[in-house]
Formats: structure tokens, sequence, C-alpha cells
């Protein structure tokens, strides 16, 4: 018996050190830093301080730097992957004029989701900044239903994220403000149409989703939501701010600086006709799974990427909309369910390289 329990003991130490792996082999060492900014704007949800807006950024780093990986989960049962980047390094010198591209986390998520698009965009030449949207991240134990419901004020924030980075005095002298594009997954699919111009009908959306018509995956809130539709309704009867956000859903929310989106697996399109879609006016992207369920093709992606008239599709076959959340640990495996569940046809971490790539590909045609 005391056998077995050391070979059990020695096999789960090496499973964990194997998970970690070696650092990945790359011509540029990802820089990561952190900013705690703020919108003094606007007051937070609860009205106790202004809107934070937490950022994360991955940039060019020095070649002395050295890359650790990043885990979400207790030590040693890795759940979520995000990546390897030294912390806090030194950019590199030559790190100068650089284009910027802006990221935008989905439902629950934060500002560390898209980090295996983040630190293959370094590698290609940019600095990345990401939010942690107010009221919108378990993983940030920043939960409010205005937060999951009041989605097009995501727009808001990421104007000001944009602006804070500029004038940052350790990167805004780095970035080629010429240059500025931006990327979203799910929700934050939604935030890239409406940053490239999309307009919202929200009357006409929440008629549909009380209509015969109305299909779950488009109206109900996602796994991720703690909030209900009863919570929204209760919020809109006694809450004057919560009405006013949603009288200003339908404005033009554009940010002219930002001239190319990418958007991954878009959600909650269905709050935008068509006619709103063909106001885009800058090159629009969008990627999706064929096997997406939480935001359908049919009434999410396609539609806008029919009606915009920049718009490319790309549909990924045998994908579904969590592939796109990153990866993930053993533990996660174990326990996530579909979160960490596997495409049949080509592993997540293969599909990840190559929205990467494609991203990356897109911006560089772009933003010359």
């Amino acid at each position: 018996m005391k056998r077995i329990v050391w070979l059990l003991i020695t096999a789960v130490v090496v499973l964990i050190t194997a998970c970690d792996g070696p650092p990945p082999q790359r011509a540029t060492r990802v820089g990561y830093t952190e900013r705690e900014w703020t919108d003094p704007t606007r007051p937070a949800w609860n009205g106790a301080t202004d809107w934070p807006i937490p950022a994360g950024i991955w940039y060019p780093a020095t070649e002395e730097a050295t890359e650790a990986p990043v885990v979400i989960g207790p030590p040693g049962l890795p759940f979520l992957r995000r990546g390897w980047v030294a912390r806090d390094a030194p950019p590199a010198g030559a790190a100068r004029d650089l284009p910027l591209i802006l990221l935008s986390h989905g439902t629950g998520g934060s500002r560390n989701d898209l980090s295996w698009l983040a630190e293959r965009l370094v590698q290609d030449g940019y600095v990345v900044a990401a939010v942690t949207h107010h009221g919108n991240s378990i993983q940030s134990d920043d939960l409010t239903a205005q937060g999951f419901f009041l989605f097009w004020e995501r727009a808001r924030e990421m104007t000001v994220l944009l602006d804070r980075i500029l004038q940052d005095d350790v990167f805004g002298p780095r970035i080629d403000g010429t240059r500025i594009g931006a990327a979203g997954f799910s929700l934050g699919g939604n935030t890239m149409a409406l940053l490239a111009g999309g307009r919202l009908d929200i009357e006409a959306y929440y008629a549909y989703c009380q209509g015969p018509e109305a299909e779950a995956a488009n109206c109900e809130p996602p796994p991720e939501s703690p909030f209900t539709v009863a919570d929204l309704e209760k919020l809109i009867e006694s809450n004057a701010r919560v009405r006013a956000s949603i009288e200003s859903a339908s404005d033009d929310w554009r940010e002219n600086r930002i001239r190319a989106v990418y958007a991954i697996a878009p959600a909650a399109l269905a709050a935008m006709p068509r006619s709103g879609a063909a106001q885009i006016d800058i090159p629009l992207r969008v990627a999706v799974g064929d096997q997406d369920t939480m935001a359908p093709l049919a009434t999410n992606a396609r539609p806008v990427a029919e009606s915009a008239p920049q718009a490319e599709l790309w549909v990924l076959p045998g994908v579904d909309h969590y592939t796109f959340l990153g990866p993930c640990g053993w533990a996660g495996k174990l326990v996530l369910g579909e979160i960490c569940a596997e495409s049949q046809q080509l592993p997540r971490v293969q599909t990840l390289e190559r929205v990467a790539a494609d991203a990356s590909a897109f911006f560089g045609r772009t933003l010359r």
C-alpha cells in the first residue's frame, strides 16, 4: 500500500511539473504589466468610486527578461493557462512606433483571457492592451447585473482604455497612434462591432426576445451570468441610471481612432440589425466555429458579416464557442466540462495558433 501511495504521489508531481513545460522558444520576450486606471467622468455601478479601468499590457521586453507561466487555479491545480510572460520587465529599447491592439474579453471573463492572442501579436511587433470590463468579471469578483446586461457600456471602456495607454509615460511614446486596431471574443466581439460603427436596435431586440421566435441562445443570460432577466426588469423599474443606459444603447459608439477590428465568436449580435451592421465602415474580420451553440453563426456572425461593407467571415469547422477562451490545464479538463472540451478535428492549442496568426495577418494588412 505504501508503495502504491508513493507511486501516486510521484505521478502527480511529475504531471504537475510537466504541465508547466519549458518556456516557449521565440525571438521576442513578452513583457506584461498591469495598470489600475479609472474613468473619473462616471461613477462605478455601485456609485462608491470612479469607474474602474483595470488593464493588462503586453509588449516586447528586453532579451534578458525571464518569462514564467501564468495559470488560473490553486497551486498545482491548473484550470486555465494564460501563457508565458516576463512580468514588469523593461520594454525593449527598440520597441518604438509600434501599432497597438486593444482586447475585449467575453462575458464573465477578464483582461487575461486573450493572452494567447496577445503573445502572438507581441511577437509580430505590436503592443497589446486589455481591460477587465466593470461588473462583468467572475475571475475578478466584479459582478453586477448592469455589467452583464448593459453590454454597450463596454465600448466606452475601450475608448477610455485607449486614452489612458496613449497618455501612459512608459507606453504612450512607444505607440504609433495612427495604427490602432482591436479584437474581442464573444461579448467582446459585439464590442468590436460597436467600436467599428455598428448600431444596435435595443427596442427591436427586446421585442424579439419577448416574441414567439426568440431563441434561448440569443435572449437568455449565458451560463456565466449569476443574474436573470428578472433581475434586469427590477433594475429597470428602480434604477434611473439603468433606464438612461438603455435609452443610449442605440447611440453611435464608434471609436474613430480604431482602424480595423477582429471579432472572435461574437455574441449578442441579434441586437444589431443588418441596417446597423451596414454602418460599419472599417475592415472587420469575424472568426467563428461552426459548432458554436452559445452565439449561433446564423443569428450573430453571419448577418453582420454579410451586411458590413468591408467584412470578412471565417468559419472554422468542428470548433465551438469556448475553444477561443484559451488553453486549459489538466485540472480544468477534468472539472470544467464544455469550457475545456477539445474539438474532434483539431486540438485547441492548434486552433488558437491558427486564429492568432490570422488576426496578426489581418492587422498587418489593415494597419499599414
